[in-house]
């Protein structure tokens, strides 16, 4: 019967909700309300896919409401002013010194072009997956390394920081390299090279110029005489067994390093080398402060010069006489080699140094792209451009190092010189013979500055937008925060230029990148592969390219590529060798140290793996790792015009999510704080929000 409120039920009749569910029910009507309304801003200012201004979660608690605008309008982050940008940072990146020194010898030693046949199956095992793999995550996201991995998996986001280290600690070496460099560019603007001529200052009684009239020379210990018209050399001997040593190797080795009997005797600055290596790190400054927006510009020059340079000095070298000679030797092939395992080594690591997978850096500059950008093309072609470029490197060096062995008459693998040594004794001296030997020379040191200011400044980005998009406060003073991260570098990297430096740049290179880059790549194809699932990642690259891929990425990503890199590890340690430099044997202590380096860079994983665990509020430990392993709700595009179709596609196809547990459980997040049921909410409801008329 009707009362007097008019047959309205009274208050007792209504069920009751507990404070809990009060809450989850005023955050569902809180995020509806904001998902409407920035979803009418949005459309009234036009904000489309195809802008270049792209906004970045304000803090960690709006983040959690659903990453639209609403949550984050004040604070703008960079894109590439267009796409070529993008692709010519991603080159630039890629190709380094490696590509110079490295790759040209590892062909010659291992085989010739059957040393390829390795190198190309890892290049399609492991490094078009793993570019792919990165360049697609951090397009879709808009985040870099850290940051990405505390939404993607936050039981890994330790993976994050240990990208950022290992591009702090190559920054170390690098740049010092860098110095080398720039010390020979500017000893280059000379009518005669300094490394032609044996300068009383710094050269040995052993010490003969190349290009001087020779005279037969006694080896007491292999009473051998060699006799030649114009010359003579004896590089492919040991060091106590000469009886003369070229100007070049004597002007690299006690000029420009003053190098030291070993690592226990690190000696004094060599101020020169300071001095560069100051102007290094300013150089790398002036591209980094002003973010993306710059350094995109700079790479119109620094990354397109080099192969206009490899080109020019290609075309001269193969007119020189004995150039066929160099060239031939550094393709013929040896199959026999293919049965040696440390080919198979040497190949699968020449592929994580050169592609850059597991750096952080391919990650961070897709991060940078528009949504829609082909990002299926670029992670397939940039590691393609990479590997033609590596060998258009070994034929410019072979055909210089094939005219060397012709004009002193020696073997030509007497000549070849592995990492610093090719770069810094053979090529100069190689150079020195032709004709306006200093305008060949300044053509060379220029190519390797470009070369290796690209590859710098991709590291040091990597290390600067990983900690400013963890700690936003930082990008008010990027350029405060840029200018004190090249000092602190510039201050760690001064042992490096000592008179023992080159023995800690053998250090730092030999054992600070390569475990951990092994170990990042597997965890992020188990995450890929097992946790998110392959084939939703393929169909978020669909979402943002506009057409399927196929199917072999899954499989590669979830059985092959993952298969082989543990492979690789495994087989690493197995075969490790001691590190040797110039037959000097590093002492146990140094060893130790080149293994804390290696450590240091992957301790973050499993540390923060453990601090995250152990601040979950689930019960046990299986719910706790289910909880944290898996990509966060907020995980996804950035843009809501593009979050939307993200959900419209996880509405047909949704994801595994964790099974739901306790009624008390279900609504904490890991940290333990109210979650926003804004997920499931905008998922069904995003799609059916009208939009309001203009």
């Amino acid at each position: 019967m009707a009362g007097a409120d008019g047959g309205r039920k009274s208050p007792v009749d209504v069920p009751s909700m507990t404070l809990q569910e009060r809450k989850c029910r005023i955050t569902q009507l809180r995020d509806l309300f904001i998902f409407w309304h920035w979803n009418m801003w949005n459309t009234e200012t036009n904000d489309t896919a195809s802008s270049y201004t792209v906004t970045a979660p304000l803090a960690e608690e709006d983040a959690k409401i659903g990453r639209t605008e609403a949550e984050h309008k004040f604070r703008n982050r960079e894109t590439w002013s267009g796409k070529f940008e993008f692709f010519l940072s991603c080159l630039g990146y890629c190709v380094g010194f490696g590509n110079i020194w490295r790759f040209p010898f590892l062909v010659y030693r291992n085989g010739g072009g059957a040393f390829l046949i390795p190198y190309i199956i890892f290049l399609s095992l492991c490094g078009i997956p793993l570019v792919l793999m990165e360049m697609a995550m951090g397009q879709f996201s808009s985040l870099t390394a850290i940051h990405l991995f505390g939404k993607f998996s936050p039981l890994f986001k330790g993976v994050g920081y240990s990208m950022a280290i290992i591009s702090f600690f190559v920054c170390i070496y690098y740049n010092t390299i860098m110095s080398w460099v720039i010390y020979y560019l500017y000893s280059s603007f000379s009518w005669v090279l300094p490394w032609t001529v044996c300068d009383p200052a710094w050269a040995s009684a052993k010490c003969f110029a190349l290009n001087h009239t020779a005279h037969p020379i006694n080896l007491s210990l292999t009473n051998v005489t060699l006799v030649r018209n114009n010359g003579e050399s004896s590089v492919g001997l040991d060091k106590e067994d000469r009886m003369q040593i070229p100007a070049s190797e004597e002007f690299w080795n006690r000029h420009v390093l003053r190098l030291s009997t070993g690592i226990d005797e690190t000696g004094s600055l060599r101020p020169e080398l300071l001095l560069c290596l100051a102007i290094a790190w300013i150089s790398v400054f002036l591209c980094s402060f002003k973010g993306i927006r710059a350094s995109g510009k700079v790479v119109y020059v620094t990354a397109t010069c080099p192969f206009i340079m490899l080109i020019v000095l290609l075309i001269r070298g193969c007119t020189l006489p004995g150039a066929m000679q160099g060239i031939w030797l550094f393709l013929c092939p040896d199959f026999s080699r293919l049965k040696d395992f440390h080919v198979w080594i040497d190949a699968a690591m020449q592929i994580f140094y050169a592609m850059a997978p597991g750096w952080g850096g391919l990650l961070s500059f897709a991060s940078y792209n528009d949504f829609h950008v082909n990002v299926y093309r670029y992670g397939v072609a940039i590691p393609i451009v990479n590997f033609f470029t590596s060998m258009l490197c070994g034929f410019s060096v072979f055909s210089v190092v094939g005219f060397l062995a012709h004009q002193s008459d020696t073997p030509v693998d007497h000549v070849v010189a592995q990492g610093p040594g090719l770069t810094f004794i053979a090529y100069p001296e190689a150079l020195s013979q032709l004709p306006f030997a200093p305008a060949w020379a300044v053509l060379f040191f220029l190519t390797l500055f470009t070369i290796g200011i690209d590859s710098q400044f991709g590291m040091f980005e990597t290390f600067l937008s990983a900690i400013c998009d963890e700690f936003r406060f930082l990008r008010k003073y990027r350029g405060t925060f840029t200018a004190l991260s090249c000092l602190v570098l510039f201050l760690l990297g001064m042992i490096c230029v000592t008179e023992g430096g080159m023995y800690w740049v053998q250090i730092i290179d030999w054992y600070c990148a390569f475990m951990t880059l092994m170990i990042i790549c597997i965890v992020e194809c188990v995450l890929i592969g097992y946790i998110y699932g392959a084939d939703r990642f393929r169909r978020d690259i669909a979402l943002m390219i506009g057409h399927p891929i196929c199917a072999f990425w899954s499989i590669s990503w979830k059985y092959l590529t993952l298969a082989t890199i543990a492979s690789i590890l495994f087989f690493n340690f197995y075969f490790q060798t001691p590190i040797v430099y110039e037959g000097y044997v590093f002492p146990k202590w140094s060893v130790a140290v080149g293994w804390t380096l290696a450590v240091s860079s992957s301790l973050p994983i499993p540390i923060y793996a453990v601090w995250k665990l152990s601040r979950s509020p689930e019960a046990t430990l299986l719910r706790r790792i289910s909880a944290n392993i898996r990509c966060r709700p907020e995980y996804g595009p950035l843009l809501s015009v593009n979050r939307q179709a993200y959900l419209k596609d996880l509405a047909l196809c949704p994801p595994n999510f964790p099974a739901r547990r306790r009624p008390e459980e279900d609504d904490l997040s890991a940290e333990g704080e109210p979650l926003s049921p804004v997920f499931p909410l905008v998922q069904s409801t995003a799609i059916l929000i009208p939009q309001p008329q203009r």
